[in-house]
């Protein structure tokens, strides 16, 4: 495996990790119905992140359009996590930042 693919695994993994660990805690903590679509979007975009490193890791031919989208779905949860001000939030955004990030420079 080439070093930029390990890169992406690697950020792959820690913000499925991140939103995981947001969606969990915050649902234990906070008001539901005001965290709603953040505790959503950070579940789907868990899941999307397997997903793509998945694909990543067995060199699958639609590997490039599946982290394209995962790009888009870290985005839109790093942008609604924003929004609140708590530990498990930032932790999300910042993973979440950087999965983008990883997922838009791993075919450049």
């Amino acid at each position: 495996m080439l070093p930029r693919q390990q890169h992406v695994l690697n950020a792959l993994a820690s913000c499925a990790t991140a939103c995981d660990q947001c969606t969990t805690l915050g649902l234990a903590s906070l008001p539901l119905q005001a965290h709603l679509r953040s505790f959503r979007l950070s579940r789907d975009c868990a899941d999307l992140c397997r997903l793509a490193a998945a694909f990543l890791a067995r060199e699958a031919e639609h590997t490039p359009h599946l982290l394209r989208e995962c790009a888009e779905l870290c985005r839109a949860c790093a942008d609604a996590c924003t929004q609140f001000d708590t530990l498990q939030h930032r932790a999300c955004t910042e993973a979440c930042r950087r999965g983008e990030d990883a997922c838009r420079t791993a075919f450049v």
